[in-house]
């Protein structure tokens, strides 16, 4: 019984984790400071939203950011809160599927997390993109699936931090194994 409930805590604990991560990650991304300064020191990297597609990983913010209005706002708000969402419940499905996995696995679970959640926030952002410029059948096709692919992309480059994350709780799941 005791082991059962130290088991429990600890995969809550890892999911809290790893959602706290995501949520620090997209109030980051949604601070105008660090993101004027980003793209000041990376000026490539915006050459993809460029063409439309949706930029790094969803900000959560008050307020618009430039030229945007409210509306764009809160479907931005809506993909950082779809992000951090997707994460916890595919972290939450590792630690229910594997409870005893080793350090590595526990790592890739955190990882694949973020890549998860940023390819679902990048799905509804590309649709979000679609519908503000009117797109026709082919941008309602692309641009989703291009938002996964390079929200998919930003995971894989942010990934690592969910999923360092993810380690400080694999020693309760081995002591209640």
């Amino acid at each position: 019984m005791r082991t059962t409930i130290d088991a429990l805590r600890a995969r809550a604990d890892a999911s809290v984790v790893v959602a706290g991560v995501c949520l620090l990650l997209v109030l980051a991304h949604g601070s105008a400071t660090l993101l004027t300064a980003f793209t000041a020191r990376a000026g490539l990297s915006v050459v993809p939203s460029a063409l439309g597609v949706p930029f790094a990983l969803p900000g959560l913010r008050a307020t618009p950011l430039g030229a945007t209005d409210r509306a764009w706002q809160l479907c931005e708000n809506f993909a950082a809160l779809l992000l951090v969402a997707t994460a916890t419940a595919r972290m939450r499905r590792h630690l229910r599927v594997r409870p005893d996995a080793g350090r590595g696995r526990r790592l890739l679970a955190g990882w694949t997390a973020l890549i998860a959640g940023t390819a679902v926030a990048g799905t509804w952002r590309g649709m979000v993109a679609a519908r503000m410029v009117e797109a026709s059948l082919w941008g309602w096709l692309l641009l989703p699936l291009v938002g996964a692919l390079f929200g998919a992309l930003w995971g894989l480059l942010l990934g690592w931090l969910p999923g360092v994350a993810a380690l400080t709780r694999t020693g309760p799941l081995r002591a209640a194994a």
